[in-house]
């Protein structure tokens, strides 16, 4: 059941019309007696309205409760997209007693394209009488009329099925209905709340992102609402005043989907949904939706099921009305999708076997990362804020063709390439973007991913430098490296895109590069190739440390040490003395200098 607010309402009330979702009345009335009873004694106990909505089968579908001002009738998402009237019929109560329908019963109405809004005037000491409100045609236009009733046996002898069918005719009929035009475009509020203690990201940047979100994952924004509030409303993410402001937002900006910039439980979406009756999400439902959507690779399909299948876990019981409804859009993309019905120990079940094909993914990726080390063969990962240019940087490193744009969250399946042994002879890997309240059950899921990132010998973090809040995205990143375990790794900052500074500002921080290198940052432009050949340089130092030529006195009678100097490619030049060889090498920090210390000169 959607409501809302339940406070104040006995859950025994509750529970009572909880069960009545699925109920089909007696006979195939438009309402019986069994349904009445309920209604007229629950309405006096509680006082305020209650809403059934039912097929054309008059089956109840579902049930909300709330007052005058506030209860949602129906909602777009109900709409069937056929040249007919929708399917749904309504019937509500009015405490008082007055059973003529309201401006708002009658927008409702029409908006929707009800079959018919029946009301119910009950009232202590007065009898129940019905009205009820049907499309009725009036000099080629559908408008809905209204009739009253003293008792329930004349409203089910009303010939609704009539007007329907008259109505349906003419919708048929009419070259200018909308009904048969599908609504595919998902057009998005934004809501957004800015905390007294907020931080990271600022709001109006969060904001922003978000938006980038939603139009990668093929919505249009429409309007930003945001609050500034103490703490998250526990009820409506928002107050509950805001709340309601939004519904001439949505009529005059025509949103059919509301997106809020944290992540919601159930029962705020639920909440959210009554009071509006427009579909909800949160920011969480997009990050998947767009992983859902780019995740190329097996793996990266699993582990985007994987976390879709533990948030809908999560958020099973109580989802919103309007998601319930919806066959399709935002949120109910990818290898993921299933029947928000779905029983919730089948989903437990489904994770626990992802969970176990995900942890043999994660078992082979050790095993690799483990042979790699084993024949000393070094990588470098590539981690920073999605959007930071990690992809094209990872292209000029490795002559490689990842794809590239500007978007987020373009990578999302892990992509190793072998660097030359001119450049130094060892693997780079490119990794999924982090992003600011990236999901925790997201970021457990793509561990096996992230693996690369736990195994890399170093780590170079990419900063778009050209991004005004970039210390804050550093921050993030710092903070989702600590979450994977992987905080004490040797880090190269490397502050991309300074193409996109003003010139002075550019050649200013070239000229800080040399000194910057000692301390592993440096300034580059990935796109322009700037400063690429000083960061190759830069890696190869912290791989291999610093270069450093010695001389070792090898015996003409030692082959084998001479051979395996040869091997290793460190030979600069041989002089032949009296003693023996005479050989000039070039070390860095990983050679093994202790098996040939006592030729050392």
């Amino acid at each position: 059941m959607a409501d809302n607010s339940k406070s104040g309402i006995r859950q025994t009330y509750i529970n009572e019309l909880d069960d009545l979702v699925g109920y089909e009345m007696e006979n195939q009335l438009l309402l019986d007696e069994h349904v009445l009873e309920i209604l007229k004694r629950l309405t006096l106990a509680i006082q305020r309205e209650i809403l059934i909505a039912t097929n054309d089968k008059n089956r109840v579908q579902w049930v909300t409760i709330g007052d005058a001002s506030t209860v949602a009738i129906g909602d777009k998402d109900m709409l069937y997209h056929e040249k007919c009237l929708n399917k749904y019929r309504v019937i509500h109560t009015h405490p008082g007693g007055n059973p003529n329908l309201s401006e708002e019963d009658f927008s409702a109405a029409k908006n929707q394209g009800l079959q018919c809004m029946v009301t119910v005037g009950v009232a202590e000491g007065m009898a129940t009488s019905f009205g009820i409100g049907v499309p009725v045609i009036e000099e080629e236009t559908m408008v809905y009329g209204q009739a009253l009733f003293k008792n329930l046996k004349e409203l089910n002898a009303f010939p609704l099925e009539y007007y329907i069918l008259q109505a349906n005719r003419f919708i048929k009929n009419d070259p200018n209905t909308i009904f048969d035009v599908e609504d595919t475009e998902e057009r998005a509020l934004l809501l957004g709340i800015e905390l007294q203690v907020n931080q990271g990201v600022d709001l109006a940047d969060s904001m922003e992102e978000l938006a980038q979100l939603v139009k990668t994952a093929g919505g249009k924004v429409m309007e930003r609402v945001t609050q500034a509030r103490g703490q998250i409303d526990s009820t409506f993410y928002v107050g509950k005043g805001k709340i309601q402001e939004l519904t001439k937002l949505i009529q005059n900006k025509d949103v059919n989907l509301i997106v809020a910039n944290d992540e919601l439980n159930s029962k705020q979406i639920a909440n959210i949904e009554a009071v509006t009756g427009t579909k909800t999400v949160d920011r969480t439902t997009i990050i998947l939706d767009i992983f859902a959507r780019q995740s190329k690779t097996r793996e990266g399909k699993l582990q985007v099921e994987l976390a879709q299948q533990k948030y809908r876990m999560s958020h099973l019981k109580g989802l919103g009305i309007v998601m319930s409804r919806t066959g399709g859009g935002i949120g109910t993309r990818g290898p993921g999708e299933k029947k928000l019905e779905t029983d919730r120990r089948l989903i437990r079940k489904q994770i626990e076997d992802l969970e176990a094909r995900n942890e043999r993914i994660n078992k082979s990726n050790t095993l690799n990362a483990l042979q790699r080390q084993k024949n000393n063969i070094q990588t470098v990962s590539l981690i920073g804020y999605t959007n930071s240019g990690k992809s094209t940087l990872f292209n000029v490193l490795t002559q490689s063709e990842a794809v590239t744009k500007d978007g987020l969250f373009v990578t999302l399946d892990s992509t190793l390439r072998k660097i030359g042994p001119e450049q130094g002879d060892y693997l780079v890997s490119d990794t999924v973007g982090f992003i600011e309240k990236l999901p925790h059950d997201l970021i457990k899921a793509f561990k096996t991913t992230l693996k690369e990132v736990e195994t890399a010998d170093v780590l170079l973090h990419v900063v778009d430098v050209s991004n005004h809040n970039y210390e804050a995205q550093i921050d993030v990143v710092n903070q989702v490296l600590a979450d994977i375990g992987v905080g004490h790794k040797i880090v190269i900052m490397v502050y991309n895109k300074i193409d996109k500074l003003p010139e002075n500002q550019r050649e200013e921080l070239i000229a800080k590069n040399q000194s910057a290198v000692e301390e592993h940052s440096l300034y580059i432009s990935a796109k322009e190739g700037l400063q690429i050949d000083l960061l190759l340089e830069v890696i190869q130092k912290v791989l291999r440390g610093e270069k450093r030529q010695i001389k070792l006195l090898i015996p003409y009678d030692d082959n084998k040490a001479l051979a395996a100097l040869h091997e290793k490619k460190v030979v600069l030049g041989i002089e032949y003395e009296g003693d023996g060889n005479l050989v000039t090498i070039e070390i860095t920090d990983e050679f093994p200098i202790h098996l040939f210390e006592k030729y050392v000169v």
